[in-house]
């Protein structure tokens, strides 16, 4: 996970990559923390590079729309985290945005 340097807009992007389980989501899971304790004006969180995902990784998403102001998730969506978001219900909850930028401007 990485977390990009504010453009001037207020928002705080977290870039997640590689895979995504309830043992490798940690370092997310501090970083969302610390992003509810000093929201950002926009909290975009750029999935395109998550090559795998498990419900811990959706869990955490969810929690964050739930807490978070303008919360938005970032595609492109790759396929696995797709089925899962549409399978659960969540890609019907979850703010989604074709790509980080749309995130910026939605």
């Amino acid at each position: 996970m990485t977390k990009l340097p504010d453009d001037g807009d207020g928002a705080l992007v977290l870039v997640l990559a590689g895979e995504f389980d309830s043992g490798t989501a940690a370092p997310f899971r501090r970083a969302l923390a610390e992003a509810q304790a000093a929201p950002a004006v926009r909290t975009i969180i750029d999935v395109s590079g998550v090559a795998y995902a498990d419900s811990g990784l959706l869990r955490l998403l969810v929690q964050a729309h739930q807490r978070l102001p303008l919360f938005t998730v970032a595609g492109p969506l790759p396929p696995q985290l797709r089925r899962l978001l549409e399978i659960s219900g969540a890609a019907g909850v979850l703010r989604i945005a074709p790509d980080v930028e749309a995130a910026r401007r939605a």
